[in-house]
């Protein structure tokens, strides 16, 4: 979607990373598919060098689903989310990311006597 979004605009790959202040390749990777789902922090990014809704890049790396019969946005697989607007639904989506990389590291983490050695 973003490079849909980046030749609409008449902006380079470069342009948008500078901007974004991410690596070119990154972008590059993201646009072919080969990041399937890139950070939210990274989205944010994007979205603002692109002049886009972040909700829209959330969508498109499958962060957030249309709500069917809503016309909304909803946190995937979280029941109760249908009042929330579609930036809170965002921040409900990259707490849930958070947490996934506390617990991937927390996983990784092997700890002798309160240290911690990762």
């Amino acid at each position: 979607m973003s490079k849909k979004i980046r030749l609409e605009k008449g902006l380079s790959i470069r342009k948008v990373a500078e901007s974004a202040d991410i690596s070119h390749t990154e972008v590059k990777r993201i646009e072919d598919g080969v990041r399937k789902q890139p950070s939210p922090q990274v989205l944010r990014s994007l979205a603002a060098a692109l002049n886009t809704p972040y909700e829209d890049l959330m969508e498109a790396a499958g962060y957030i689903d249309e709500a069917p019969n809503a016309g909304g946005v909803t946190a995937a697989g979280i029941s109760g989310t249908d009042d929330l607007s579609p930036e809170e639904l965002a921040q409900v989506n990259e707490y849930i990311e958070f947490l996934k990389s506390k617990k991937k590291i927390r996983n990784e983490c092997r700890c002798i006597g309160g240290t911690h050695f990762y």
